[in-house]
């Protein structure tokens, strides 16, 4: 019997990777483009808009599994819910939601309190349901920090706080786990994470270890952190998501470790040390 998957966030730094898995894996999938996004090359793509509950609708129509991953925007929650609307009007069985380690609905922490609300919307859409919460991604320091570590040193208000950073190519292999047969997992929540929980001052010292150039983490106040968002003209929401994560760092809530990526993909979870080793020529 076909089962049918619809990728959506799949030019993203975890879609990207999903993708290039389920090909591997010969998986019967498309993925959602928006009217202004870019394409997939070599993938089945169909267009339609989370602001437009309709166009989703229409294009979710045929699938069996929706891979849902939403963009980190102001209205992140409506998107959430036309999204899970459309898919249980368009007859979709099964949501399998890329959420964020440590999401509650009930939590003071704002981007776990979001991440909770849009879980909930998944567990209450009467659809069969897996949610994946992934710790902070060790390529979040090529995507972006890049500049600041080449510079000598990477600004952040996280403190001495260790996170459990994982490889998003875990998450992606978690996913794709998952989306082979999603009857098997539905109702359980998987928290992601590496296998060892390091400081952003151990992080940096790694990458500059591996890279021969010199850096440091350097702690700044969290006031001069929100400013300088500002500076960038950040909306307020956005930016009280990402100083809630900072501050989860700092109280060292983001240390937690499981084992469910080693369940889930039947391998232990990339060490950091490897990471930087591949990533050391991208930071000379």
């Amino acid at each position: 019997m076909s089962h049918r998957i619809l990728v959506t966030g799949a030019t993203g730094h975890i879609g990207r990777e999903l993708v290039r898995v389920l090909q591997q894996r010969k998986a019967d999938f498309a993925v959602l483009t928006s009217p202004s996004g870019r394409s997939v090359p070599g993938v089945l793509s169909v267009e339609g808009d989370f602001a437009d509950a309709a166009s989703l609708e229409r294009v979710f129509r045929g699938f069996d599994t929706l891979f849902l991953l939403l963009p980190l925007v102001p209205n992140k929650l409506e998107l959430a819910r036309n999204a899970v609307q459309a898919a249980k009007a368009a007859g979709v069985k099964h949501i399998v939601r890329s959420s964020g380690a440590g999401a509650d609905a009930a939590s003071p922490v704002a981007i776990a309190q979001l991440q909770g609300r849009i879980d909930e919307l998944v567990q209450g859409s009467g659809l069969g349901w897996t949610l994946l919460r992934p710790s902070f991604f060790m390529q979040n320091w090529v995507n972006y920090y890049a500049d600041q570590l080449k510079a000598g040193a990477y600004h952040a208000p996280n403190g001495n706080g260790a996170i459990g950073m994982i490889d998003v190519r875990d998450i992606a292999e978690s996913a794709a786990a998952v989306l082979a047969d999603p009857a098997v997992h539905a109702g359980r929540i998987y928290t992601l994470t590496g296998p060892e929980a390091l400081t952003n001052a151990q992080q940096v010292a790694a990458l500059s270890e591996a890279s021969g150039r010199p850096m440091r983490y350097v702690d700044v106040p969290e006031a001069a952190a929100q400013a300088a968002m500002q500076q960038m003209g950040m909306p307020p929401v956005v930016i009280d998501w990402f100083m809630s994560l900072h501050h989860v760092v700092k109280e060292g809530w983001a240390a937690g470790l499981t084992d469910d990526v080693a369940q889930l993909t039947g391998h232990p979870p990339r060490r950091f040390l490897d990471f930087a080793a591949e990533s050391a020529s991208t930071l000379r």
